[in-house]
């Protein structure tokens, strides 16, 4: 099970650093060419896809008898992470290019926030 371990902890880091890459990225192209970058969409793709597996890493540790430090926590925050990213898709079709991209950048740079403090919460 502490493979599990292993890959529940270093997926968050990377969910992390991903949800860092799609905000810069985001703001660097709202600043040149005023809208999201075709890419960021497909790489937060990936990373919703991510959460979704870090999830199930944390549901099977769940199972297994293994819980974090603040289980309440921990769960909110993964809930959250798996949802942030949909929620700022979906608030993003309703907005201007310019306003998409905010939500997506925001929306990135709270995946990471969440996933820092669910790392955080979770160690023991």
């Amino acid at each position: 099970m502490s493979v599990v371990v292993d890959l529940h902890q270093r997926l968050a880091i990377v969910l992390i650093l991903l949800g860092l890459v799609g905000c810069g990225w985001t703001f660097i192209g709202l600043r040149r060419h005023g809208g999201t970058p075709a890419g960021v969409r497909a790489m937060l793709l990936l990373t919703e896809g991510l959460a979704l597996l870090q999830g199930l890493f944390g549901i099977t540790l769940y199972s297994s008898g293994l819980r974090p430090a603040n289980l309440l926590l921990h769960t909110m925050y993964g809930v959250v992470s798996v949802l942030v990213l949909p929620v700022a898709y979906l608030l993003s079709g309703r907005a201007s290019r310019r306003g998409e991209a905010y939500y997506i950048g925001l929306g990135s740079l709270l995946l990471a926030g969440v996933a820092f403090r669910a790392l955080a919460v979770g160690a023991r």
